[in-house]
């Protein structure tokens, strides 16, 4: 009866429709506005979990903001080493009987002056890392010449935008530069394969990947070394004053007396099991491919709680914290822009609010004969109740399927990005349009929110006037 009664009213008033429509065009603006945001994130989030931070990342635990790309501190003029992971095979023990975990690979970054024959120097971000395996955990990267190297071999598998900016092709060779105080390292590495990102990216032109081998030899970086327990029996052993009695008795070996004639002596010659460093332990990042249905946040939730139980000096972090200020740049500008379009949907909803307000104050009279006629309070309150929230639902789903259909159109059309800034900001050179569930629920719940606000504070001060008084018009 009450729903009834309080949708009769609303027909009954022109007024009504003026505010359904005002409302509707609030609620669509919010739902094209959060349908940008969503496709924005998703979309660099995606842009860089498939082109080189994969879904989570391992990193050594550190005071200073650290990134694949090195420390985030501001550049001091030194070069700056990242710290390495320890300890790396516990943590890759651990990680290989991780049902959450699909792929992963380990990495080397640094910052190298890089030039060839052709071309001037410039700074670029190295990865040291094995080719193949990056190929394949990282489905943005698509081969378009050449052969990506292997473990245990050498070479540079670089971007189409690296090819070009050093005039290089396949078989060709770039050199690797570091300044590390009074000395200067320098590398060389032959083009293997060149390949290209599926969307262009700054940051992403700016990689550069070599075999860990010569990155680890540019960056002087030698294997971690691991404790020993040793009891106190053989410490004693390993002391520097320990008893030398043994020996006081024997004579000093002389060159003349040894049997060489007997004994041919052989060149001393060192083996190398390893030459190429493919069972190094000196590695810097861990990049992850959580298993499909994992979400990112709850894999690096547990790996930290992992990691705290077993007290390993390392942190899992999302892809954001993994991009470090290229990514967090972007989100702050979208963040920027967020806030700006909430002060505009914030003042249109106050408006809104208000003249919901006043729709229930120009009916104290109303309200007061209703009083007068025998009506309840509490019959009052929920008949205004109930005007407000089919007024306000109404509203709220004319304004999400206005946004919808909105957003479906500007999507249909394409609308294709030049300039790389709007790349980067939208992840995707292709404005879209992502209508989810939750801007919808957001949407609806907005409406609810509108409605309730819009009804307590008139209802309640139109019932404090006495049914004479507001029959009369006063107050």
């Amino acid at each position: 009866m009450i729903f009834r009664l309080a949708f009769k009213n609303i027909v009954s008033r022109k007024s009504s429709f003026v505010i359904i429509l005002f409302i509707a065009f609030a609620i669509s603006l919010m739902v094209m506005v959060n349908s940008i945001f969503d496709s924005t994130e998703k979309g660099v989030e995606k842009v860089y979990t498939r082109s080189f931070t994969g879904d989570v990342v391992i990193r050594p635990a550190s005071d200073s903001p650290l990134s694949l790309f090195g420390d985030e501190t501001p550049v001091t003029g030194k070069l700056t080493k990242i710290p390495l992971l320890v300890p790396y095979v516990d943590v890759m023990n651990f990680l290989s009987e991780l049902p959450m975990v699909q792929k992963s690979i380990s990495q080397i970054s640094g910052r190298v002056v890089v030039e060839s024959e052709n071309a001037d120097k410039g700074f670029e971000y190295v990865f040291g890392v094995n080719a193949v395996d990056y190929a394949d955990i990282m489905s943005s990267v698509k081969v378009v010449e050449g052969t990506p190297y292997a473990a245990g071999e050498r070479g540079a598998f670089i971007s189409r935008k690296i090819a070009d900016r050093y005039k290089v092709g396949i078989g060709d060779e770039l050199k690797f530069i570091v300044e590390d105080e009074m000395s200067v390292r320098i590398r060389a590495a032959k083009v293997s394969a060149i390949y290209e990102y599926e969307v262009q990216n700054e940051i992403l032109d700016k990689i550069v990947l070599v075999d860990p081998f010569t990155i680890r030899s540019l960056l002087d970086m030698s294997d971690t070394v691991v404790d020993v327990d040793i009891d106190d029996n053989n410490k004693d052993l390993l002391d520097d004053d320990m008893d030398d009695s043994m020996f006081d008795d024997a004579e000093d070996f002389k060159a003349e007396d040894s049997v060489e004639d007997d004994f041919p002596v052989v060149a001393e010659e060192t083996v190398d099991e390893d030459p190429f460093g493919i069972n190094s332990t000196a590695w810097n990042f861990i990049v992850l491919r959580a298993q499909k249905g994992v979400k990112p946040v709850r894999l690096v939730k547990y790996l930290n709680s992992q990691f705290k139980k077993k007290s390993w000096p390392v942190e899992a972090v999302t892809w954001r914290s993994a991009a470090g200020s290229t990514a967090m740049y972007l989100y702050w500008i979208r963040f920027i822009f967020n806030i700006g379009v909430i002060v505009i949907l914030l003042a249109g909803f106050i408006v809104i609010n208000n003249t919901l307000v006043i729709n229930v104050l120009n009916r104290t009279q109303e309200i007061g004969t209703m009083r007068a006629q025998g009506a309840s309070r509490k019959f009052v309150s929920f008949e205004c109740m109930a005007e407000t929230l089919l007024l306000t639902l109404t509203a709220g789903v004319l304004g999400v399927i206005f946004g919808s259909v909105i957003c479906c159109a500007v999507s249909s059309v394409h609308i294709h990005f030049e300039n790389s800034f709007l790349i980067q900001l939208f992840g995707s050179d292709t404005l879209e349009f992502a209508v989810s569930l939750s801007v919808i629920l957001k949407a609806l719940g907005l409406s609810v929110l509108l409605g309730v606000l819009g009804w307590i504070y008139p209802v309640r001060n139109a019932l404090k006037v006495s049914p004479v008084k507001a029959m009369q018009g006063g107050s």
